[in-house]
Protein backbone atom coordinates (compact mmCIF):
# COMPACT_ATOMS: atom_id res chain seq x y z
CA UNK A 1 0.00 0.00 0.00
CA UNK A 2 1.15 3.33 -1.22
CA UNK A 3 0.55 5.95 1.91
CA UNK A 4 1.24 9.82 1.90
CA UNK A 5 1.70 11.12 4.94
CA UNK A 6 0.98 15.19 5.30
CA UNK A 7 1.39 17.85 7.84
CA UNK A 8 -0.69 20.72 9.12
CA UNK A 9 -2.25 22.54 6.41
CA UNK A 10 -4.44 24.92 8.09
CA UNK A 11 -7.03 25.26 5.75
CA UNK A 12 -4.87 25.24 2.98
CA UNK A 13 -7.01 22.33 0.82
CA UNK A 14 -5.84 23.08 -2.70
CA UNK A 15 -2.60 23.31 -2.08
CA UNK A 16 -2.30 20.71 -0.22
CA UNK A 17 -4.10 18.12 -2.91
CA UNK A 18 -1.95 20.15 -5.84
CA UNK A 19 1.26 19.14 -3.98
CA UNK A 20 -0.46 15.44 -3.44
CA UNK A 21 -0.61 15.27 -6.55
CA UNK A 22 2.35 16.95 -7.77
CA UNK A 23 3.86 14.54 -5.60
CA UNK A 24 2.65 11.26 -7.30
CA UNK A 25 4.00 12.36 -10.38
CA UNK A 26 7.01 13.17 -9.59
CA UNK A 27 8.07 10.00 -7.75
CA UNK A 28 5.77 7.85 -10.56
CA UNK A 29 3.46 6.07 -7.93
CA UNK A 30 -0.99 6.54 -6.99
CA UNK A 31 -1.72 7.28 -3.57
CA UNK A 32 -4.26 4.50 -2.12
CA UNK A 33 -4.64 7.61 0.83
CA UNK A 34 -3.78 10.14 2.37
CA UNK A 35 -2.84 10.63 6.13
CA UNK A 36 -3.53 13.69 7.81
CA UNK A 37 -1.97 14.51 11.41
CA UNK A 38 -4.50 17.41 12.00
CA UNK A 39 -4.96 21.00 12.30
CA UNK A 40 -6.28 20.33 8.72
CA UNK A 41 -8.67 23.38 8.58
CA UNK A 42 -12.21 22.14 9.35
CA UNK A 43 -14.11 25.36 9.55
CA UNK A 44 -16.92 25.06 7.61
CA UNK A 45 -18.09 28.89 8.65
CA UNK A 46 -15.67 31.33 8.38
CA UNK A 47 -17.72 33.00 11.31
CA UNK A 48 -16.84 30.49 14.00
CA UNK A 49 -13.00 30.22 13.46
CA UNK A 50 -10.74 31.00 16.82
CA UNK A 51 -8.46 33.45 17.25
CA UNK A 52 -5.40 32.64 16.51
CA UNK A 53 -6.88 31.10 13.44
CA UNK A 54 -8.11 34.68 12.37
CA UNK A 55 -5.31 36.20 12.93
CA UNK A 56 -2.60 33.74 10.99
CA UNK A 57 -4.86 31.71 8.25
CA UNK A 58 -8.10 32.17 8.03
CA UNK A 59 -10.77 29.69 7.57
CA UNK A 60 -9.21 28.78 4.33
CA UNK A 61 -10.81 26.69 2.10
CA UNK A 62 -13.36 24.40 3.47
CA UNK A 63 -16.15 26.84 3.34
CA UNK A 64 -15.99 27.19 -0.14
CA UNK A 65 -15.38 23.13 -0.41
CA UNK A 66 -18.70 22.39 1.62
CA UNK A 67 -20.40 25.69 -0.83
CA UNK A 68 -19.31 23.87 -3.91
CA UNK A 69 -19.47 20.30 -3.28
CA UNK A 70 -15.95 19.51 -3.93
CA UNK A 71 -14.91 15.82 -4.18
CA UNK A 72 -11.13 15.46 -2.33
CA UNK A 73 -9.27 13.79 -5.28
CA UNK A 74 -7.22 11.36 -3.00
CA UNK A 75 -9.19 9.22 -0.03
CA UNK A 76 -8.07 10.80 3.28
CA UNK A 77 -8.14 10.20 6.55
CA UNK A 78 -7.66 13.39 9.37
CA UNK A 79 -7.47 13.97 13.00
CA UNK A 80 -8.17 16.91 14.69
CA UNK A 81 -5.62 19.55 15.81
CA UNK A 82 -5.49 21.98 17.69
CA UNK A 83 -7.28 24.33 15.11
CA UNK A 84 -10.78 23.10 14.06
CA UNK A 85 -14.49 23.59 14.44
CA UNK A 86 -14.40 20.75 16.84
CA UNK A 87 -18.40 20.84 17.48
CA UNK A 88 -19.36 20.75 14.26
CA UNK A 89 -16.89 17.59 13.25
CA UNK A 90 -18.24 16.15 16.79
CA UNK A 91 -21.48 16.44 15.18
CA UNK A 92 -21.01 14.42 11.84
CA UNK A 93 -23.06 11.22 11.76
CA UNK A 94 -20.94 9.21 10.19
CA UNK A 95 -16.60 9.17 10.00
CA UNK A 96 -17.00 10.65 6.15
CA UNK A 97 -17.53 13.89 6.64
CA UNK A 98 -17.13 15.21 3.47
CA UNK A 99 -16.78 13.46 0.00
CA UNK A 100 -13.19 11.58 0.70
CA UNK A 101 -12.39 13.79 4.00
CA UNK A 102 -12.61 10.55 7.20
CA UNK A 103 -12.04 11.64 10.26
CA UNK A 104 -10.44 9.74 12.85
CA UNK A 105 -12.05 10.27 16.61
CA UNK A 106 -9.37 10.20 19.30
CA UNK A 107 -8.70 6.47 20.35
CA UNK A 108 -10.71 5.26 17.43
CA UNK A 109 -9.26 2.64 14.95
CA UNK A 110 -9.44 3.24 10.79
CA UNK A 111 -9.13 0.52 8.57
CA UNK A 112 -7.37 1.69 5.29
CA UNK A 113 -7.89 -1.10 2.53
CA UNK A 114 -6.19 -0.85 -0.90
CA UNK A 115 -6.31 -3.63 -3.65
CA UNK A 116 -7.11 -6.60 -1.17
CA UNK A 117 -4.79 -5.16 1.83
CA UNK A 118 -5.37 -4.07 5.19
CA UNK A 119 -3.63 -1.47 7.36
CA UNK A 120 -5.13 -0.76 10.63
CA UNK A 121 -4.46 3.28 12.01
CA UNK A 122 -5.11 5.09 15.15
CA UNK A 123 -5.15 8.20 16.58
CA UNK A 124 -4.98 10.78 18.98
CA UNK A 125 -5.56 14.18 17.73
CA UNK A 126 -5.20 17.49 19.78
CA UNK A 127 -2.34 18.65 21.25
CA UNK A 128 -1.69 18.34 25.37
CA UNK A 129 -3.09 20.34 28.12
CA UNK A 130 -2.10 19.69 31.45
CA UNK A 131 -5.10 21.27 32.98
CA UNK A 132 -7.55 18.69 30.91
CA UNK A 133 -5.56 15.89 30.38
CA UNK A 134 -6.85 13.74 33.60
CA UNK A 135 -10.91 15.00 32.58
CA UNK A 136 -12.66 12.48 30.83
CA UNK A 137 -12.86 13.35 27.18
CA UNK A 138 -16.68 13.48 27.26
CA UNK A 139 -16.63 16.64 29.90
CA UNK A 140 -14.66 18.51 27.26
CA UNK A 141 -16.87 21.12 25.75
CA UNK A 142 -15.90 24.54 23.25
CA UNK A 143 -11.95 24.88 22.93
CA UNK A 144 -11.18 22.42 25.61
CA UNK A 145 -11.81 20.20 22.81
CA UNK A 146 -8.51 21.22 21.21
CA UNK A 147 -6.31 18.74 24.17
CA UNK A 148 -6.72 15.06 24.22
CA UNK A 149 -7.27 13.15 27.45
CA UNK A 150 -5.46 10.36 29.31
CA UNK A 151 -9.13 8.31 29.11
CA UNK A 152 -8.99 8.46 25.11
CA UNK A 153 -5.24 7.19 25.50
CA UNK A 154 -6.36 4.48 27.48
CA UNK A 155 -8.63 3.31 24.81
CA UNK A 156 -6.46 2.85 22.05
CA UNK A 157 -3.39 1.58 24.35
CA UNK A 158 -5.38 -1.72 24.52
CA UNK A 159 -4.59 -2.60 20.61
CA UNK A 160 -1.93 -4.33 20.05
CA UNK A 161 -2.34 -4.37 16.21
CA UNK A 162 -1.95 -1.39 15.10
CA UNK A 163 -0.08 -0.74 11.98
CA UNK A 164 0.44 3.10 12.44
CA UNK A 165 -0.55 5.52 15.06
CA UNK A 166 -1.28 9.56 14.13
CA UNK A 167 -0.53 12.21 16.97
CA UNK A 168 -1.00 15.28 16.37
CA UNK A 169 1.39 16.32 19.14
CA UNK A 170 5.04 14.94 19.13
CA UNK A 171 5.10 12.52 22.18
CA UNK A 172 7.13 13.23 25.22
CA UNK A 173 10.42 13.12 24.62
CA UNK A 174 10.66 14.24 20.93
CA UNK A 175 13.73 16.49 21.06
CA UNK A 176 13.59 19.67 18.55
CA UNK A 177 17.27 20.62 17.74
CA UNK A 178 15.69 23.94 16.29
CA UNK A 179 12.06 24.87 17.82
CA UNK A 180 10.16 28.35 18.31
CA UNK A 181 10.07 27.80 21.79
CA UNK A 182 14.29 27.56 21.94
CA UNK A 183 17.01 25.53 20.69
CA UNK A 184 16.78 21.64 21.99
CA UNK A 185 13.15 21.99 23.05
CA UNK A 186 11.57 18.92 24.37
CA UNK A 187 8.20 17.36 24.20
CA UNK A 188 6.29 17.46 27.73
CA UNK A 189 3.42 15.66 25.64
CA UNK A 190 2.52 13.67 28.29
CA UNK A 191 0.57 10.20 27.44
CA UNK A 192 1.67 10.22 24.26
CA UNK A 193 4.90 8.34 24.63
CA UNK A 194 3.51 5.52 26.90
CA UNK A 195 0.37 4.86 23.95
CA UNK A 196 3.86 4.07 21.55
CA UNK A 197 5.52 2.48 23.89
CA UNK A 198 2.11 -0.08 24.27
CA UNK A 199 0.94 -1.07 21.28
CA UNK A 200 4.23 -0.57 19.40
CA UNK A 201 3.16 0.44 15.81
CA UNK A 202 5.26 0.55 12.74
CA UNK A 203 5.48 3.91 12.58
CA UNK A 204 4.29 6.85 14.19
CA UNK A 205 2.78 10.63 12.33
CA UNK A 206 2.89 14.03 14.13
CA UNK A 207 2.84 17.29 13.38
CA UNK A 208 1.89 20.73 15.40
CA UNK A 209 5.51 21.63 15.95
CA UNK A 210 5.74 22.51 11.89
CA UNK A 211 9.25 20.69 11.69
CA UNK A 212 10.38 17.63 9.30
CA UNK A 213 12.23 15.61 12.04
CA UNK A 214 12.83 11.88 12.51
CA UNK A 215 12.75 10.69 15.73
CA UNK A 216 13.04 7.26 18.45
CA UNK A 217 10.36 6.79 21.24
CA UNK A 218 10.49 3.62 22.58
CA UNK A 219 11.54 1.64 19.59
CA UNK A 220 8.67 3.31 17.21
CA UNK A 221 10.05 5.35 14.43
CA UNK A 222 8.35 8.61 14.78
CA UNK A 223 8.32 10.82 11.64
CA UNK A 224 7.61 14.56 12.03
CA UNK A 225 5.78 16.65 9.53
CA UNK A 226 6.08 20.32 8.01
CA UNK A 227 3.42 23.03 7.63
CA UNK A 228 1.81 22.97 4.14
CA UNK A 229 4.41 24.41 1.45
CA UNK A 230 7.28 23.93 3.48
CA UNK A 231 9.94 20.93 2.66
CA UNK A 232 8.90 17.76 3.99
CA UNK A 233 5.39 18.44 5.01
CA UNK A 234 4.23 15.42 2.46
CA UNK A 235 6.18 11.83 3.10
CA UNK A 236 5.40 9.03 1.17
CA UNK A 237 6.05 5.34 2.84
CA UNK A 238 4.92 1.86 1.20
CA UNK A 239 3.81 -0.40 3.33
CA UNK A 240 2.46 -4.10 3.40
CA UNK A 241 0.00 -5.76 5.37
CA UNK A 242 1.59 -8.92 7.63
CA UNK A 243 5.02 -6.89 7.47
CA UNK A 244 6.88 -5.22 10.41
CA UNK A 245 9.17 -2.26 8.46
CA UNK A 246 7.83 0.31 5.74
CA UNK A 247 9.97 2.34 3.35
CA UNK A 248 9.99 5.98 2.77
CA UNK A 249 10.00 6.92 -1.29
CA UNK A 250 10.14 10.31 -1.03
CA UNK A 251 9.63 13.78 0.42
CA UNK A 252 7.60 16.98 -0.70
CA UNK A 253 8.45 19.66 -1.35
CA UNK A 254 11.80 18.57 -1.74
CA UNK A 255 14.31 19.62 1.44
Amino acid sequence: MILCAAGDIHGALDRLYADVLDFERAIHVSFDWVLHVGDFGIWPDAHRVDQATRHHDGAGDFPKWIADARVAPRQTVFIKGNHEDFEWLDARPTREVHPGLHYLRNGEVFELTAEGESLRLGGIGGCHGPSNFERPSRSLAGSSKRHYTRDEIERLSVRSDLDIVMTHDAAKGVRFPRHRRGEGFESDAAGLDELLARTKPRVCFFGHHHTRLDADVHGVPCVGLNKVARPGNLVAVEMRHGERGYAVIGEWPRR
